[in-house]
């Protein structure tokens, strides 16, 4: 099937002439191994055996231990020391199994391993994107860093494929099912004894001043309990304040007298926290409320009115700012600050909302702009300043924006809710993630909503459904969204949902039934004198009309299309059906004219895949018309980028040009 009529796709190696049958084709960009290893650990000390005990060979091994005991450390400090072993890449994940917020899906970790490994056209099943993250890895020199996992559950479908891969997991329970069923090793993490504990507290506050009053140090070492955050907690409270006694130190630690170790991180934290201004632990107790794993400064500006406090706030152990130039914040400290703020959350949604309502404009530069909610006072969101850095900012904001909308849900901003939807619809079709528009547009459908917004709701979650190949839910939204439209006499959504209809029974094969909704699409397009609604029902009528027999009408059809379209990547889609209509009427050398076009605007879009195929179904027009050396160059041209974007692609065109 044609994906938004007349972008035909290449689909599992069988391909028809230049029909397309069900299913997806999965290729992969060049692009260098992912390297996602977090900066190595400051001041790392101790630990001579258990990093020892984790360089045996490949496999999976799993690092359980109480919070703030080091895993992570440990872990990190291991791989960074091993990187040379793993030339085909280092993967890292935080699944945040004991975040205040909810554990990360397995599939969530999926879709970024398989973004990591640069695959494209990613199947929409979570059982097809495991399977396919398993192909990739298999065969591969890979360590995988599975930190902070809730259970073995959580861990078992990023394990990759075949034996020659590494991979680390770090959990607060002993993940005894990892052993049974994958033959997993496992490290029982232990506290560092007073010797090491001397030695991190010496690495930060310097052995001089350990030395000035070795008793008090002593002292400090035993009521952190051997916990390397409670210790850095502490020592970097001491190095902000040079003139305290470490007997001070000590005396105040001892006030909060207990024998359990898990309790002196939050002994040091609470600490700690007595050395913060009243405006550090109003930002600190934001921060652990944001919505996303981190943040990044421009929304702290919005959610705090400041970025002034976060050096302290890192200085002190209390924040970490990774390599990206984002913060983020240990799960037992978050759990302990976290202070509500509905008025700050709210300032922090609405900087995501306009942020990425700024960033869509370039991605869907046509058609007026939505009006927002309005925006609160002291939000001051991001301006995205192109198309590449548009993509960027949502790369990076994804996991915040989807939170965002989750906790605006919470909340009742469903006004919010939805827009957030709509603003993340072409960012989700870009990456091929109707898995992420199924939870956003499942938000807003579940909002007390009606009109327009309730019509679009059923209609966007319609869509999703359908390109995650659940078909049937797909159309019931759809059918619901007309309905309501119909009820409503909304000529504007039954139209847009009339081309939502003839795109979801096209991609079943149902042509006759889409071509009625094209058609229906088109006349009320017309009415409305919506033109951008008629270029693509015209392209859609001539797609299924060619599809069905009547090339003439077809091309009457598309060429209509064609005159209308007002951007390059609809003049595209336009040329290809051409091309098809072109080529099945015997007319090589005007098909070859269309596909030259098409090919061009293609290569300035930047899609490797649909210049691919665009070659792909160049060759045989060409070699109608007797170019074989043409049709050859463009063969191989072919032939080299499915090889390189995915090698199983490689095979879909054989010498002759013809498809396989």
């Amino acid at each position: 099937m044609p994906d938004r009529f007349g972008v035909h796709n290449v689909v599992n190696g069988d391909v028809t002439g230049t029909l397309v049958q069900a299913g997806e084709v999965v290729i992969t960009r060049v692009r260098p191994p992912p390297r996602q290893l977090p900066a190595s650990p400051a001041r790392f000390v101790g630990r001579a055996d258990d990093l020892a005990g984790l360089a045996d060979g490949p496999g999976v091994h799993a690092i359980a231990g109480i919070g703030g005991i080091g895993k992570t450390w440990l872990a990190v400090q291991w791989a960074h020391g091993n990187r040379h072993r793993f030339p085909d890449g280092q993967l890292f994940v935080d699944l945040r199994g004991f975040s205040p917020d909810l554990p990360m899906a397995p599939a969530a970790a999926i879709r970024g391993f398989l973004d990591a490994l640069g695959a494209v056209d990613i199947p929409p099943d979570p059982h097809a994107q495991v399977a396919l993250y398993r192909s990739l890895t298999a065969d591969k020199r890979l360590l995988v860093v599975l930190d902070n996992a809730a259970d073995a559950r959580q861990v078992e479908p990023l394990l990759p494929g075949g034996a020659s891969c590494t991979v680390l997991v770090t959990s607060r329970h002993r993940l005894t099912s990892l052993t049974t069923r994958h033959g997993a090793a496992h490290l029982r993490l232990g506290q560092l004894d007073d010797a090491e504990s001397h030695d991190l507290l010496a690495a930060r506050l310097g052995s001089d001043r350990l030395a000035s009053d070795p008793a008090a140090a002593r002292r400090i070492v035993r009521r952190c309990a051997g916990l390397p955050l409670a210790l850095a907690i502490v020592a970097s409270r001491g190095q902000l304040s040079p003139e305290l006694p470490l007997a001070r130190i000590a005396e105040e630690l001892g006030r909060f007298d207990d024998e359990d170790p898990g309790s002196s991180v939050p002994a040091a934290l609470s600490w700690s926290l007595r050395a913060l201004t009243a405006t550090q632990s109003r930002v600190l107790g934001l921060l652990a409320a944001a919505p996303g794993p981190d943040i990044g400064l421009a929304a702290v500006a919005s959610l705090t009115g400041s970025t002034a406090e976060l050096t302290a706030l890192e200085q002190l152990c209390l924040l970490e700012r990774v390599a990206s130039g984002r913060y983020r914040m240990h799960d037992l400290i978050r759990a302990e600050v976290r202070a509500e703020d509905a008025e700050a959350t709210r300032r922090v949604t609405d900087h995501y909302l306009h942020s990425a309502h700024s960033a869509d404009r370039h991605l869907q530069p046509y058609g007026p702009p939505a009006v927002l909610p309005p925006m609160s006072r002291g939000c001051r969101p991001e301006a995205a300043t192109g198309l590449d850095a548009a993509l960027a900012w949502f790369d990076a904001e994804h996991l915040c924006l989807l939170a965002a909308a989750d906790t605006a849900a919470e909340h009742g901003w469903h006004d919010v809710v939805w827009h957030l939807a709509r603003t993340l619809t072409t960012y989700h079709h870009r990456r091929d993630r109707p898995d992420a528009d199924i939870r956003t547009w499942g938000l807003a459908l579940r909002a007390p909503t009606s009109g327009p917004a309730l019509i679009t709701s059923h209609r966007r979650l319609g869509e999703a459904l359908t390109r995650a190949h659940r078909d049937s839910e797909g159309l019931a939204h759809l059918r619901e969204a007309s309905t309501l439209a119909e009820r409503s006499g909304d000529r504007y959504q039954l139209s847009h949902t009339h081309r939502a209809l003839a795109w979801a029974l096209g991609r079943q094969d149902e042509n006759a039934g889409a071509l009625l909704h094209a058609q229906e699409n088109l006349h009320l397009s017309r009415e409305l004198q919506d033109t951008i609604s008629e270029a693509h029902a015209l392209n859609a009528v001539a797609w299924f009309t060619a599809l069905l027999g009547d090339l003439d009408r077809a091309r009457s059809f598309g060429e209509a299309a064609l005159a209308l379209h007002p951007n390059p990547e609809g003049e595209a889609s336009g040329r290809e059906t051409l091309g098809y209509i072109e080529f099945h009427a015997r007319r090589p050398a005007e098909s070859v004219e269309h596909y030259e076009r098409a090919l061009a605007l293609r290569r300035a879009h930047g899609y490797l895949r649909h210049v691919a195929s665009t070659l792909d179904r160049m060759v045989l027009p060409l070699r109608a018309l007797g170019r074989d050396e043409e049709a050859d160059a463009r063969s191989a041209e072919a032939r080299d980028l499915f090889a390189r974007l995915h090698g199983q692609a490689a095979g879909l065109i054989d010498s002759g040009g013809r498809h396989v």
